[in-house]
């Protein structure tokens, strides 16, 4: 036998060997990575691939187990519960191709951060950002963030990835835990992290952060495909998208990007620039899309299904809150979610915090009230609101009153705190103040309506209480008047009763109905008495629902048309209002 063929009979084996060993490498799923947390107090799963049969061997904290392979080469196994543990460990998953070696690994808490864009949102883009980042000298705060991804068919693991931000124009790595320190948080999730560091800061229990949204996305996307298709209001939606994927021509497609393209180059070159690269292939179809019912949560959240954690927050609604928005639908859908990621997680009672959707756009005024009222914003709140009293260990924290004038407001800071009192009062035994004070009833009297709370509210900025309107039987709602309601103490003083409140307009007769703070960025600012940083929610007394977009197209255009000319009326009542305030005002 030559040389040259004894060489190449070595590399062969060489390559071969190679083979075997890559094949049979026992390989732990990608949420398992040097820097993370495992949950402490209950019992951690750990799970991957191997070879079809191999024996997996996991060793950590003085813990041995072991597990073997199914036919499809995938394993799963338990560690016994522990205690939170800042001291970094090492843990090894080995078989019989070798082992991975995870370093700097602790014990404590982990909390999943989910919705979209609001939640996704970068530290170093809301207020007080950069001194946050300044402080962010936190070894035992460990960050994750899962790579965007949407897909029809549920994903075993993600990818580590340095992925493209084309809204920022930067690259962000994802799919890595991530020692937090100013170096790696700007780009982490801003409201997570404002979250997360109190939680750490109070308790100093190791906290592990795994952000799992994703922007532009409506709640449908986070829900599994199996609760979907098991609720008869969801049918009309699966169809609508069934018949997108089933219309989709990736030819025409390609031909309608390329048509776009030349028209848009001839603009650009008769204005001395350069055009934009020719489109060379069909952009991905409908069942691709983010927002194709249960495919963000196929595409992200079923990656980590199983893994111990210690609860979740969730902050969603802007994409449920536009011309097409089904509040109703939406209410069902919420609580859905809910009990679908408690399942996720195995914890059927899995601390849940409720973040309600943010304000945005243009603030409501006394001169556009009634106008800002014909929006479907606070409907989505109200079913937001709602789940929070309807299921067990679910927290609540406001935002509408952190308003900027645009659908990303940069005020994340209040917000995260609000939401981690909530965790550190009911998770971590802190004594603080987090619930909201809520209406509990009205009185409708003649010519006024009387609204209790379940404990004493005050004004944020000590002026006159403001946001709540009035209606009678045509529904048109009033800005009110609103005071406390007078009362005397034990020596017979007039004193104010801080928990019941009179709401009244002299243009409405017989008051029937109340709301408080009803538009997207409105007008409130009642807070808790003893706790004035905490908002009271919204409410409403009434039974007028705003109206469910409905999904055939001729209906649609007319649901669009009947929104115009609502807010025409709005917009038109708001002027004889005011015609009539000041007539009343010159008679005086």
């Amino acid at each position: 036998m030559s040389k040259a063929t004894i060489l190449k009979t070595v590399l062969l084996l060489s390559v071969s060997l190679i083979s075997l060993t890559l094949t049979a490498q026992v390989r732990p799923a990608h949420i398992f990575d040097n820097n993370m947390v495992l949950q402490r107090d209950k019992p951690v799963r750990i799970w991957g691939s191997a070879s079809p049969q191999e024996k997996v061997k996991i060793e950590f904290g003085g813990q041995v187990k072991s597990v073997v392979a199914n036919q499809q080469g995938e394993w799963s196994v338990y560690l016994d519960p522990m205690p939170a543990n800042a001291q970094p460990a090492d843990m090894k998953v080995s078989g019989k191709g070798g082992s991975v070696l995870f370093t700097n690994v602790l014990v404590g808490d982990i909390w999943v951060l989910g919705g979209q864009s609001n939640m996704e949102f970068d530290l170093a883009r809301i207020f007080h950002g950069d001194t946050e980042i300044l402080s962010a000298h936190f070894p035992n705060i460990r960050l994750m963030t899962i790579p965007c991804s949407a897909d029809l068919k549920p994903q075993k693991d993600f990818e580590r990835i340095n992925e493209y931000d084309g809204w920022y124009e930067r690259y962000d790595k994802k799919g890595f835990w991530f020692i937090c320190s100013p170096e790696t948080v700007p780009t982490f999730s801003g409201l997570g992290y404002i979250f997360g560091r109190r939680l750490f800061m109070a308790s100093q229990v190791p906290i592990g952060l795994i952000d799992v949204s994703m922007g532009g996305t409506t709640v449908e996307a986070w829900l599994t495909p199996q609760t979907l298709a098991g609720m008869p209001e969801n049918s009309s939606l699966l169809k609508q998208w069934n018949d997108k994927v089933a219309a989709y021509d990736p030819v025409e497609n390609l031909k309608t990007q390329i048509r776009n393209w030349e028209k848009d180059s001839a603009a650009r070159i008769k204005e001395g620039q350069k055009p934009e690269r020719k489109p060379i292939k069909p952009a991905p179809g409908p069942s691709l899309d983010r927002n194709f019912p249960g495919s963000s949560y196929t595409g992200m959240v079923a990656l980590i299904a199983g893994l111990s954690v210690k609860g979740i927050v969730f902050h969603q609604g802007y994409n449920n809150a536009l011309e097409d928005s089904r509040p109703k639908q939406y209410s069902s859908n919420f609580k859905a979610l809910i009990k679908d990621w408690r399942t996720t997680f195995n914890d059927k009672n899995l601390p849940f915090g409720i973040i309600e959707t943010s304000a945005g756009g243009d603030p409501q005024t006394m001169d556009n009230y009634e106008l800002r009222m014909i929006d479907p914003t606070p409907s989505i709140r109200e079913a937001q609101f709602k789940a929070f009293m309807d299921l067990p260990n679910t927290g609540y924290a406001c935002s509408y009153d952190q308003q900027v004038n645009w659908y990303h407001p940069q005020k994340k800071v209040e917000t995260g705190e609000r939401m981690a009192r909530w965790a550190l009062a009911t998770q971590y035994g802190f004594d603080l103040i987090w619930k909201p004070a809520i209406c509990t009833g009205i009185e409708r009297l003649q010519d006024k309506i009387i609204v209790t709370f379940d404990k004493e509210v005050k004004t944020s900025d000590d002026r006159p209480i403001e946001g709540f309107c009035i209606a009678g039987s045509d529904r048109h709602f009033y800005p009110a008047k609103a005071v406390y309601v007078k009362t005397t103490d034990d020596k017979g003083k007039p004193v104010d009763d801080k928990k019941r409140i009179e709401i009244s307009n002299s243009q409405v007769i017989d008051p029937i109905e109340v709301r408080y703070a009803w538009a997207r960025n409105p007008l409130g600012n009642l807070v808790d008495l003893d706790c004035p940083i905490i908002p009271v929610p919204l409410f409403r007394t009434d039974n007028w629902d705003y109206p469910e977009a409905p999904y055939l197209p001729d209906e649609y255009a007319a649901h669009r048309a009947n929104l115009k000319i609502l807010r025409k009326q709005a917009t038109e009542m708001a002027r004889l209002r005011i015609i009539s305030e000041a007539e009343m005002i010159l008679k005086k």
